[in-house]
């Protein structure tokens, strides 16, 4: 992977370390794309659990608002629509403030030496990550949240993170900050609102898009697969965005928004040091979102489609154009919630078309143009609002290229396998007796991949001939995560 997928490649739920990692496993050219996204973010980003300060200003338990952290039931999905507003408990002596906590040990099937000199966060004398085990000591990362109502109909999701295993850095997280009202129109009703918020996504109230999708809670250990569609691969503080949305009838939502890159100087004031400079948005990038929501009985049905674009300079390099990126993605989520049990199925797909005439004009891709898919299936159940098991199946497919995945066999970015995730969630129905709105998720997760970067075997032939498989990057995950 060259130029093209590093200025897309970082994950929100990637740590700076993987550029580490990829130099000894990709080759020099995915070492560009690991490096880049390193320069993005040096902290590993996951989404955000459900937020005691909501549920102190609601009088909820969390198990009102979610299944199972951080997912959204239908009244948690409207309370994010309503702008995070909603009242109904007494915090008139406590902010709108809450703490996170992620501690993680995680084991890959075959240990990863990188090369001589290279430093990692837990350093090993031969300069990698021979073991399979690793700790993330307390804290993989910790996070300060404002969550709920700032005056009137105005209300926010501000995060800012420190992450303590690569980089050690201290950033300002997903934010989303709305306003939002209700009005009658012709007997109909209609919810509108606006929104500022600094990631694609972030903003949308199901859990089938990128920022909000499972899995849920990564290891900054683990290797990901290096493709991945623009609109997955944004992180906070690279762009800022506005918009405005409808919720009509109870059913129907639709959003529009746009993007726009920030300078290195905002990077750097919002932490992100040393901020992301291989890329440009050139202009505005559009983004559209919509969906349909019907809810009857236990039972709810969502429908939707949402998109991108973007005209993108890659490297900041003028004069050669610009690259066109173009996303569209399709999703479903059925929901059925009774007294002591969810069942939660998800559905997720985006196509996206890439022009990439700057990219092919400086010889940083063979071909003029690629196409990337992914698909995302899900299936969880939840006992008692306590106990969670889900099933992920995911596939990364699209256009082969030489030069773009030249370090691997197929030159492909094909990557396929499953993930699952057992979680015990003792406090979403109340927190103990001294801190009610204490909440925690402790779980166990197994990533196993069928395909990695394009094939089952021999996925590294520039590193090691024949001696590394897809299913040597497997990895086991226990958590605990904790908010209060």
């Amino acid at each position: 992977m060259t130029e093209l997928f590093s200025y897309f490649k970082a994950r929100r739920s990637k740590a700076s370390g993987h550029a580490l990692l990829a130099r000894a496993f990709f080759g020099r050219a995915a070492s560009v794309a690991f490096a880049l996204s390193a320069a993005l973010y040096g902290a590993a980003i996951d989404p955000a659990s459900a937020l005691p300060s909501f549920a102190r200003q609601t009088g909820q338990t969390c198990s009102a608002c979610h299944t199972a952290f951080p997912q959204l039931t239908p009244f948690g999905r409207r309370f994010k629509l309503g702008g995070y507003t909603l009242e109904g408990g007494d915090t008139r002596n406590l902010p709108a403030v809450s703490f996170m906590i992620q501690s993680t040990f995680t084991h890959y099937n075959m240990g990863l030496n990188g090369p001589p000199g290279t430093t990692y966060a837990v350093p090993d004398p031969d300069g990698g990550f021979p073991n399979s085990n690793n700790f993330t000591d307390l804290a993989q990362q910790s996070s300060v949240f404002y969550g709920g109502k700032v005056w009137g109909n105005l209300g926010a999701f501000v995060q800012a993170t420190y992450s303590n295993d690569y980089g050690r850095a201290f950033a300002l997280d997903n934010t989303d900050i709305r306003y939002a009202d209700t009005v009658k129109m012709n007997g109909v009703e209609v919810l509108y609102g606006l929104t500022v918020n600094n990631n694609p996504t972030v903003q949308d109230p199901w859990n089938t898009t990128p920022v909000w999708g499972n899995p849920f809670i990564q290891s900054s250990f683990a290797l990901s697969p290096v493709a991945a569609t623009m609109i997955e691969s944004w992180t906070p503080s690279q762009v800022l965005g506005a918009g405005g949305y409808v919720f009509v009838n109870d059913m129907f939502y639709a959003e529009i928004s746009g993007y726009g890159s920030l300078s290195s100087r905002i990077q750097n004031s919002l932490g992100v040091s040393p901020p992301q400079l291989g890329f440009t948005i050139d202009g505005v990038a559009p983004y559209y979102r919509v969906a349909m929501e019907r809810n009857w009985g236990d039972h709810s049905l969502m429908v939707g489609a949402y998109g991108m674009s973007a005209s993108i300079i890659p490297n900041n390099i003028w004069g050669f154009g610009v690259d066109h990126f173009y996303d569209t993605g399709i999703d479903a989520q059925y929901q059925w919630i009774s007294d002591q049990n969810a069942v939660t199925l998800r559905g997720n797909f985006i196509y996206e078309n890439q022009g990439l005439n700057s990219t092919y004009a400086q010889g940083n891709s063979a071909n003029p143009n690629n196409y990337l898919k992914t698909l995302k299936l899900s299936a969880e159940y939840v006992y008692d609002h306590t106990y969670a098991v889900t099933g992920t199946y995911f596939n990364i497919s699209g256009s082969p290229d030489a030069i773009i995945f030249g370090s691997n066999v197929n030159t492909s970015p094909n990557s396929a396998g499953f993930i699952f995730d057992i979680a015990y969630l003792p406090f979403s129905k109340g927190g103990p007796q001294i801190w009610p709105w204490f909440n925690t998720r402790l779980g166990m997760s197994y990533t196993m991949f069928t395909k990695f970067d394009g094939g089952a075997s021999n996925i590294d032939p520039m590193g090691c001939w024949n001696c590394r498989n897809a299913s040597d990057n497997n990895t086991f995950l226990v958590y605990a995560w904790t908010a209060f």
